[in-house]
């Protein structure tokens, strides 16, 4: 069942973390572990399978592009979909980038339903395209 995808939220800012956080889990998502910065969000994937990553696109040690080049570079992290949570001063052009990846960009304030929807359409092509390798 979707809801019981185990997500790793990647979040250097305590405040936003824990709303995220709490509207995942106030949307049904129960399996949430927190990484405060992307460099140790590997401590945390070595030691449980997650099928989920939720980031912020801005963070402290790096941007969103350098954090998916991380986390497709290694190889317990290279399949797993991310969802990259988005400020409007961040000025992306979403259709250019992470065109053939497991990426979705989601945009701030962040409406949870929305998420919710967003992570479910995520793991569900994650999925599909698992059944058919």
């Amino acid at each position: 069942m979707i809801s019981d995808v185990k997500i790793l939220l990647v979040d250097d800012g305590t405040l936003s973390s824990l709303r995220v956080m709490a509207g995942l889990k106030n949307n049904g998502f129960d399996y949430i572990e927190l990484a405060v910065n992307a460099k140790c969000m590997f401590d945390y994937l070595d030691r449980g399978s997650f099928g989920l990553i939720v980031s912020n696109w801005s963070r402290l040690e790096m941007n969103g592009n350098e954090f998916m080049e991380l986390v497709r570079k290694n190889p317990v992290s290279k399949d797993i979909p991310v969802i990259l949570l988005t400020a409007p001063s961040d000025h992306l052009q979403p259709e250019e980038m992470f065109a053939n990846e497991d990426v979705c960009l989601f945009p701030k304030p962040i409406d949870f339903k929305s998420l919710g929807n967003a992570i479910q359409d995520v793991l569900e092509k994650k999925e599909i395209s698992n059944r058919s390798l």
